[in-house]
């Protein structure tokens, strides 16, 4: 997608602010500004927007409204899940299960309950980029109470099975608590968090065409986790704040579009991940594909380039106005080596050239054949 003149294959990172979403939001920024919390007739507006978009969000993921709690994003809806069962909860132990190629809102939430006194388990996922649910359940133990499997990798896009990792899990264990990450899964998947049968799930806005700054825990009716941020009364007594009345707005009214078109973006994104591939065939021999191209999100490609240094290749790309990334955005601009690829056992050169190239349903194919002229230029 052209702004001004920007080729955009980061949708990883985030997505562009849909402008029906924005219209959507637009009253409650200025019109409609009140809080609603208040007790005047005004604020009932708020009030009733936010639970209408609750029920909204909720239906979409086949949850009951009363199980969905909004949050600033999937990030703090990830610390919610590790940190409500654990130390805010009052356990001082206990053991965690989790992958070695989870976002770093999981891997740096379970370092720091390590620190603190918990045991931590990390299961390895295979080369292509898949966890074996036998893994999974061959690491329960006694003490373990918590298993966290993110669904849609936010590297390599591979897409693994939770409802059977989930169904392995509480085979063995019944009481089990499940999490998993979602963020990066909800614009692919029809999720069903029923069907899945996971206790916790995170989602975020931005990751489909919402605003930044709102997502949502899902928390399965019975499952027994503690408040994260105290104050007031807030999402039922569960998470205190002014409500982010516009961003809950804008995130239902992304959800109606993602209800209607989300087959349709996965086959976009789908047919330009095959051209791309394609194209990039024809122009070059030497490129290695990190992770499965089978049971993989359908605009996700994570490349690398022998010998090409990849913040080199990153800058280079900016420099004519394409943007890709070298991995997760969340490491504050930083082009750091890949825990993901390290997780799936890469080699160390391939690892050094790694990049990731994220479609959106509004990219176009005049978009990839002027990056593979770009990168014919930068790496021939």
């Amino acid at each position: 997608m052209y702004m001004d003149n920007i080729i955009y294959f980061d949708n990883f990172a985030t997505t562009s602010l849909n402008e029906e979403v924005f219209d959507s939001m637009k009253n409650f920024l200025i019109y409609n500004y009140s809080n609603p919390s208040s007790l005047y007739e005004f604020s009932q507006k708020s009030r009733v927007a936010i639970e209408k978009s609750r029920e909204n969000i909720s239906n979409y993921i086949n949850a009951d409204k009363n199980e969905l709690f909004f949050t600033s994003g999937g990030t703090e809806a990830d610390n919610w899940a590790f940190i409500g069962m654990t130390l805010f909860k009052g356990r001082k132990n206990g053991h965690i299960i989790l992958t070695a190629f989870e976002h770093s809102a999981i891997l740096e939430t379970a370092k720091f309950l390590k620190n603190r006194g918990f045991d931590v388990t990390y299961i390895f996922p295979d080369r292509d980029g898949f966890i074996d649910a036998k893994d999974v359940t061959d690491a329960i133990r006694e003490d373990t109470f918590l298993v966290s499997v993110m669904y849609v990798n936010n590297e390599v896009g591979t897409i693994q099975d939770i409802k059977k990792i989930c169904s392995f899990v509480k085979k063995k264990n019944p009481n089990i608590v499940f999490h998993t990450d979602a963020v990066q899964a909800l614009s692919e998947i029809k999720i069903d968090v029923k069907d899945l049968n996971v206790d916790l799930l995170s989602v975020s806005g931005h990751k489909v065409h919402a605003p930044k700054g709102i997502g949502a825990l899902y928390i399965k009716s019975g499952t027994e986790i503690e408040n994260f941020i105290f104050g007031g009364s807030q999402e039922r007594s569960r998470r205190a704040g002014t409500e982010n009345v516009a961003g809950i707005v804008g995130f239902s009214k992304a959800i109606d579009i993602l209800r209607d078109s989300r087959e349709k973006n996965v086959s976009k994104r789908f047919a330009l991940r095959e051209y791309f591939l394609k194209i990039l065939n024809e122009n070059f021999s030497r490129f290695n594909i990190n992770g499965s191209l089978e049971n993989r999100y359908s605009g996700n490609i994570n490349i690398s380039f022998p010998e090409v240094d990849k913040e080199m290749l990153i800058m280079s790309m900016d420099f004519r106005g394409i943007c890709i990334s070298g991995g997760s955005a969340c490491s504050s601009g930083a082009v750091e080596k890949s825990h993901v690829l390290d997780a799936m056992g890469i080699e160390e050169e391939l690892k050094n050239s790694a990049v990731r190239i994220s479609f959106g349903e509004n990219n176009t194919f005049e978009e990839i054949d002027e990056f593979i002229l770009a990168l014919k230029e930068i790496i021939d």
